[in-house]
């Protein structure tokens, strides 16, 4: 297919897709203004100018910033490890993978938090929080190793399969004439090259549309970037030409959606679930501000020709030619108490929208003090609820982030290639983070119970204990609870220990014996009876 086409086929189908999320982007742009106003998705807004100025509540917005400031502490706690390596095939598993791959964990948790990729997600995690769908493009620089790029809700649409996993996107990105001759080179266009070459108009802005997606066609036995399994292709708007084409061997953009209703790819978050009681509280706590300044400056009458409307504001005089005659002034005040005790409520159902209670568990705690394990049990109860849209987040987008993350350390020598057993096995992404600790931990409390009724039995039964493998169910607990994967036995090391054990057991054993025939040789007045098993320990060991 010619170029130019190629090129005119991805704009329109941008243009198509884009259309489609019409109603989906005006949402997306109303949850910002109330919520997050630092995204222009239908408006555009200068740098610097004031974004909070209609917000009379920032609730729903300091709830948020908790909410993604909690979520990375679970999910990505700085400095510790949060993934581990395994193979996907138990059978896999031995003394040299155990080394290579715990090797393989700290030094990706090392390139990982050296890189940008902590403070790219904190922008991820707000846009799957508000607006619903988050995405981060993972990439190999030669000058820093390592790069991500967070995506910008409203500049790009998804592409999924028929299985709704998003398998690419396109997305509109603004260059300046100058940053296109950088990354382009000749093939950026015709009136950006001029520009570009003009110093007055090289901060000149140009449209690309920039796609990703699985390849349909292309040649399986060629190893080129532009027959591998996904492509990616730069086209200039303006002029309908391809200005970059590339490949990778596999999705380079890694999307998660909070939650996915049937038919919105885009899917939803809690900033435009909740957005209608966002508004209220809103409109509320205007109103609560105007009450209050009433109360304190209530609007006055005197005497005078009255004429006009009656002036309500705080402070506002309203000239009459007898006093108490403007009835309407007795009841402007409102109910104070009652706007109050409406807004609490109103906050508090925000609150919950934004799990305030996993993420800031001690501010809303009132009366007598409470214990460790009551706080504790406050959070547990609640990342069970937030289990499902995290889960979301791990298989969408941190499973294939980090796997594309690991594969670019291992193709570009900053780790060593897997040993020859580990060449072409698949490999896993165990999380051991906090959240995904105690997601797994009512396996350890159900083991616990479980074995403890299994004990009681066992005085009744000791064969009930053939029930239990406790080889791989102490393997798992440990795993459950984020041991280093070093600290733990693998099945040739724990076969060696016991094998060495039974070998001293025998050989304590066998000094016993020696011992005991030894003391009875010299209870004895004579040699042992020939064929006497007395003789035959004796010649046992050797005496």
């Amino acid at each position: 297919m010619p170029a130019d086409e190629r090129a005119n086929q991805i704009i329109a189908e941008y243009e198509r897709e884009n259309s489609r999320q019409a109603n989906v982007r005006t949402l997306w742009q109303d949850t910002a203004d109330f919520i997050y106003p630092y995204i222009d998705i239908t408006t555009t807004r200068t740098v610097g100018e004031y974004r909070t100025d209609r917000l009379y509540d920032m609730t729903a917005n300091l709830d948020m910033q908790d909410m993604v400031a909690g979520l990375k502490q679970i999910l990505l706690p700085s400095g510790q490890l949060f993934f581990a390596i395994k193979m996907q095939r138990e059978e896999d598993n031995n003394d040299k993978t155990t080394r290579y791959l715990s090797m393989l964990t700290a030094r990706a948790h090392e390139e990982l938090f050296a890189s940008n990729f902590i403070t790219e997600m904190d922008e991820v995690l707000r846009s799957l929080i508000v607006f619903g769908p988050g995405s981060i493009y993972s990439e190999w620089m030669v000058e820093t190793g390592l790069n991500y790029r967070a995506s910008i809700v409203g500049s790009y649409v998804l592409i999924e399969d028929a299985a709704k996993n998003v398998i690419g996107k396109l997305e509109k990105v603004t260059l300046s004439a100058f940053q296109a001759r950088m990354e382009f080179g000749e093939n950026a266009g015709t009136k950006v090259l001029e520009c570009a070459a003009d110093p007055k108009k090289k901060d000149e802005n140009f449209e690309y549309i920039h796609k990703i997606s699985f390849r349909k066609l292309r040649n399986k036995f060629l190893s080129d970037t532009l027959n591998m399994p996904y492509e990616a292709i730069y086209v200039n708007v303006k002029e309908k030409s391809i200005a970059y084409e590339d490949g990778y061997p596999e999705n380079p953009c890694h999307t998660a959606r909070w939650m996915r209703p049937g038919n919105e790819k885009d899917g939803r978050g809690i900033g435009t679930e909740i957005l209608p009681q966002v508004k209220v509280l809103n409109r509320m706590m205007k109103d609560f501000l105007e009450c209050g300044n009433k109360w304190n400056n209530q609007p006055l009458e005197v005497l005078d020709t009255f004429e006009g409307q009656v002036r309500v504001t705080p402070g506002a005089i309203n000239r009459v030619q007898q006093m108490d005659s403007i009835r309407a002034l007795d009841s402007v005040n409102g109910n104070f108490p009652i706007t109050e005790k409406s807004l609490e409520r109103q906050t508090a159902i925000i609150d919950r929208a934004f799990f305030r209670q996993a993420f800031a568990p001690l501010a809303d705690l009132k009366g007598d003090r409470r214990t460790t394990l009551e706080i504790r049990e406050r959070i547990r109860q609640t990342w069970h609820i937030i289990g499902p849209p995290i889960g979301r987040i791990w298989g969408e987008l941190l499973d294939k982030c980090i796997t594309r993350s690991i594969l670019l350390l291992i193709r570009n020598g900053v780790v060593e290639k897997p040993p020859a057993e580990m060449q072409g096995q698949a490999f896993g992404i165990e999380y051991v983070g906090p959240l995904a600790l105690e997601l797994r931990s009512q396996q350890n409390r159900a083991f616990q119970e479980w074995i403890s009724v299994v004990g009681q039995i066992a005085t009744m039964q000791p064969d009930a204990l053939d029930n239990v493998d406790f080889d791989d169910a102490i393997v798992r607990m440990g795993n459950t609870l984020g041991v280093n994967a070093e600290d733990i036995a693998t099945s040739e090391e724990r076969a060696a220990k016991r094998e060495q054990r039974a070998m001293q057991q025998q050989q304590a054993l066998a000094m016993q014996m020696g011992m005991t025939a030894s003391k009875a040789y010299k209870d004895t007045s004579g040699a042992p009876e020939e064929g006497s098993g007395a003789q035959q320990v004796m010649e046992a060991v050797g005496a």
